[in-house]
C-alpha cells in the first residue's frame, strides 16, 4: 500500500518538531545539572536563582554586562548556532535538488539526516532565550506553540480546496505588507536587513512581534492547504520533495517562536 504525501510531509514535520522540543528539554535540563555542580555547559555560567513563585531559574552570569565575559561567550554561542543552522538549511536544499542538478536522487535518509541537523543547532538559540526569560513558564508556551503550529497545518489540510484557503491565498500577501515595510525600513536606514529592526521602539517590536504570531501561522494554514494537491502530482509526491515540504513548514515554525520569544522579552 502506498504512503499518502500528506502521511509523508506531517511524519517529517512532526518529527523535527518532537526532536525540537526534546533537544530544548534537555539542553535546559543540562544546564541545570552544570549549575548545581558550578559547572560550565556550552561555555557558559549560570547562576541558580528562584522567581516569585520560588522556582528554579536559571540565568546566564554576566550575559546582560556588556564586555564581560559572560555576555561576550553568551552571544558568540547566539552566532555559532544560528550560522550552523543556516549553513545546514542550505546542505538541506541542495541535497533536495541533488537530482535535478546531477540526474539522480540521494537516498532519502541523506536529506532527512541534515533536516534534523538543522533543528539541532536552533535547539540551543531557544534554550538560552527561554533560560533568559524564565524556563518554568517560557518552556511551556514553547511547547504550546509548536503544538498551535502543527494544528495550523493540519487545519490547512483539512480545509484543502474550500472557498477559505482560497480567500486566505489572496489575503496573505497584503497582510504581509506591514511585515515587508518593517524590515524593509532598517534595511533603507541602516543597512541591516537580516534579524529584527532596534531602529524602532520595544512597543513598536512588541506590536509587530503579535502580528507576526498572526501571519505566520496562517501562512503555515494556508501551506497546509497545498500539500494535498501536491501530493495528486506523482512527480511531485515523493519522499524527497515531502522532506522539502516539511523543511518549508519547519522553517516558518521557527518564524513563530521567534517572535513568540520577542513578545514576551521586548519591553512594552
Amino acid at each position: 500500500m502506498e504512503t499518502s504525501f500528506t502521511f509523508k510531509v506531517l511524519f517529517f514535520y512532526g518529527f523535527i518538531l518532537m526532536l525540537l522540543i526534546s533537544s530544548v528539554v534537555a539542553f535546559i535540563q543540562r544546564c541545570r545539572i552544570s549549575a548545581k555542580r558550578g559547572e560550565m555547559f556550552f561555555f557558559i555560567e549560570f547562576k541558580e536563582t528562584y522567581d516569585k513563585k520560588g522556582r528554579l531559574d536559571l540565568v546566564p552570569i554576566d550575559s546582560d554586562n556588556e564586555g564581560t565575559e559572560g555576555y561576550e561567550r553568551i552571544y558568540e554561542a547566539y552566532g555559532f548556532c544560528f550560522g550552523m543552522f543556516f549553513l545546514f538549511i542550505i546542505f538541506t536544499m541542495m541535497s533536495l535538488s541533488w537530482e535535478r542538478a546531477a540526474g539522480y536522487q540521494l537516498p532519502t535518509f541523506i536529506p532527512f539526516s541534515l533536516m534534523l541537523a538543522t533543528g539541532l543547532w536552533i535547539s540551543p538559540i531557544f534554550s538560552l532565550f527561554i533560560l533568559e526569560l524564565n524556563e518554568n513558564d517560557v518552556l511551556k508556551i514553547f511547547v504550546l506553540t509548536i503544538m498551535g503550529s502543527f494544528l495550523s497545518v493540519s487545519t490547512g489540510i483539512l480545509l484543502s480546496g474550500s472557498i477559505y484557503m482560497e480567500i486566505l491565498g489572496l489575503l496573505l500577501p497584503l497582510f504581509f505588507l506591514p511585515l515587508l515595510i518593517y524590515h524593509l525600513q532598517s534595511l533603507l536606514f541602516w543597512g541591516i536587513a537580516i534579524g529584527t529592526p532596534w531602529n524602532v521602539s520595544p512597543k513598536v517590536r512588541k506590536i509587530m512581534a503579535w502580528y507576526g504570531m498572526v501571519w505566520f501561522p496562517l501562512l503555515l494554514t494556508y501551506q497546509g492547504s497545498l500539500i494535498i494537491p501536491l501530493g495528486l502530482n506523482e512527480y511531485e509526491g515523493s519522499w524527497a520533495n515531502a522532506i522539502e515540504v516539511a523543511m518549508e513548514l519547519f522553517i516558518r515554525t521557527v518564524e513563530i517562536i521567534f517572535r513568540m520569544l520577542e513578545v514576551l522579552g521586548s519591553g512594552a
